[in-house]
Order: C-alpha cells, then sequence, then structure tokens
C-alpha cells in the first residue's frame, strides 16, 4: 500500500497508452492528481481516457511541441516512461529501433522542454541491464555501469539527465513482467502454441520487476520529486530468464519448452537478446526501499507470475 499523497500534482508522462503508462495514470489520478499523457491517434487517446487520464498529441521529439503540450497541461513533474517499450523479456518483437529514438532523441526534447516550461522534476526511467556482466554478484546504484555500444543511447539518456538543469530522478527498472505487459503476453502464447524460447545462459541472474511495482516506484517519484536521486526499481529475487519461463510453463498446464539455440548476430535485435540473456548480476533494491519508502508488492517472480496467471484466467469467458 502506498501511503496517502501529500499534495496533488500536475504530472505528464510519455509512453501514456503502454501498459505501463496507463497503470501509472490509473494510481496518479486514484491519488488526486491531474494526468496528461503523451499518445498518438484515437486508440491511444481512448486508453489514456479510460486510466483517468488526458490525452496530448504532440511530436515526442520536438522540443517546442512538447514544451506547448507541458505549458497547456501546468505541468509540475513529467515521467519519461515511453523508452520502457525495450524493457519486457527480451524477444525478436522488441522494437529496437523506435525505442533508440526514444532514448536519443526523446530524453533530450523532454528534459529541455521541461526547463523551459519550468517543470519542477522529470522522472527518467532507465534500466537495471545496463549493469552489464557482473558475474552473478550483488551490484548497487554505485556500480560502474556497462560500457557496451547497445547500451548507448541508454548511456547517453542517463548522462544527460544527471547534468541537465532541470532537477531529474533515475528509475532503473529490471525486466518488466505482467499480465498486460506486451512481452509477457508473447510469451505466454509462445508456451500456449509449443514454441521454444530463448533464455540465453541457463545459470545467469536476471532482475524483474512486476508492472504494478514498477508503477508504485514511479508514483513516489512523481510525489516526492527527488532530484538528483538513482534507485534500482527490482523485485527481492533475482532469477534466471530459464527459471521464469519453466515457472510460467509448468503453472500453465504446459510442459517445459524447449530451448532455442543460440542466436546469430544478424541483427539488432539478435544481438540485444544475446546480450541481456547472456549477462548475469543480482541488482539490489535496498536504496529505492528506504529513499522512496517503496516495496515489492510482488517479491519474488513466482509472486508476480501468479498474479499474471489469476488475471488471464478472469479474462477467459464462464463455462455455463
Amino acid at each position: 500500500m502506498l501511503p496517502p499523497a501529500s499534495a496533488t500534482r500536475n504530472v505528464f508522462l510519455t509512453g501514456a497508452a503502454t501498459a505501463l503508462g496507463r497503470e501509472v495514470t490509473r494510481m496518479l489520478v486514484a491519488r488526486g492528481h491531474r494526468v496528461t499523457g503523451l499518445t498518438e491517434g484515437a486508440a491511444g487517446a481512448a486508453l489514456v481516457r479510460q486510466a483517468g487520464g488526458i490525452p496530448a498529441f504532440s511530436d515526442p521529439l520536438r522540443v517546442g511541441e512538447i514544451r506547448s503540450v507541458l505549458h497547456s497541461a501546468q505541468a509540475e513533474v513529467a515521467l519519461h516512461l515511453a523508452p520502457q517499450t525495450l524493457n519486457g523479456f527480451p524477444n525478436r518483437h522488441t522494437d529496437w529501433e523506435a525505442g533508440q529514438r526514444g532514448l536519443r532523441e526523446g530524453s533530450y526534447a523532454l528534459l529541455e522542454a521541461a526547463q523551459a516550461a519550468g517543470v519542477g522534476c522529470v522522472v527518467i526511467l532507465s534500466y537495471a541491464f545496463l549493469y552489464g556482466d557482473q558475474g552473478g554478484e550483488w551490484v548497487t546504484e554505485d556500480t560502474p555501469l556497462a560500457e557496451q555500444p547497445l547500451f548507448g543511447a541508454a548511456l547517453a539518456a542517463e548522462e544527460l539527465a544527471r547534468h541537465h538543469p532541470v532537477p531529474t530522478c533515475i528509475l532503473r527498472a529490471g525486466f518488466i513482467y505482467g499480465p498486460d505487459e506486451p512481452s509477457t503476453r508473447m510469451l505466454g502464447e509462445a508456451l500456449r502454441r509449443g514454441r521454444g524460447v530463448y533464455v540465453g545462459r541457463e545459470d545467469a541472474f536476471h532482475n524483474w520487476v512486476h508492472l504494478a511495482d514498477l508503477a508504485q516506484a514511479v508514483v513516489l517519484a512523481a510525489e516526492q520529486m527527488p532530484g538528483g536521486a538513482l534507485f534500482n526499481v527490482v523485485d527481492d529475487q533475482p532469477a534466471p530468464a530459464a527459471a521464469v519461463v519453466d515457472h510460467l510453463a509448468v503453472n500453465l498446464g504446459l510442459p517445459a519448452p524447449a530451448r532455442l539455440p543460440d542466436l546469430p548476430l544478424l541483427s539488432p535485435i539478435s544481438m540485444f537478446q544475446r546480450l541481456l540473456l547472456g549477462a548475469s548480476a543480482r541488482v539490489q533494491n535496498v536504496r529505492a526501499k528506504s529513499g522512496l519508502g517503496w516495496a515489492p508488492r510482488y517479491p519474488s517472480y513466482a509472486a508476480g507470475l501468479e498474479q499474471t496467471l489469476l488475471a488471464w484466467r478472469a479474462e477467459q469467458p464462464a463455462v455455463t
């Protein structure tokens, strides 16, 4: 449970029609905040309205357009959620190029627009996978990040945020999963169809966070506006992707899937999958618990997948 909000705020967010954007919007609105969410098209606008937000339309890479939206929304805090579309279970459907542009150009545009509009704080969502391969050791926010070419846009976005005049808070999120998270649904469908799954190194530790738990951390950061802060937002139990996939399969009543062989280096997507699922690090969340007052409702992938399966079963038509 989140503590009561101490004050209401006008909040602007990117990626408002994504599963994470909708969950953050619902939580903020339930706590009395006014939310304006950046989206595209009528379908996106409908999703934002259903979550309780006010849809806004703008080119997310143009400073002037975003500044106008921030002024109209009288935004006090801005949340950059859009690049988290890269942060589900790594798979071949990841839109790597779009995600890179959102990191490189979208982060710059939002920070510049926020400065011009007088926004008090920008919350930038980043990635726990930036620690790279640490040999399975525990790491904290003070651990140096991996210097990997594929991480270049994400590293540059963090560097820009840390040195920008606008106060920023960076949240490094674990791999996101949950009933409405697209890569989780894709994984469930692949298992039902009996397809093999690429899980990388079977002994590698990866870091996870349920979508609702990440949304809670974002809401706390939006309310507290802790400029200059950096938090890892992951659950309490790092685990191999193989364990997560097998647990989901068994609880769907299916056998553990066949393992796809190592991916060839044919595209940035396969390189991305190999890099992320071949690295091993256990990321600590102590600072988020003490600094934000956050704690995961789903402290392990097993607890989070139980909720995910319950939600999926509730979607099934009743048998009469």
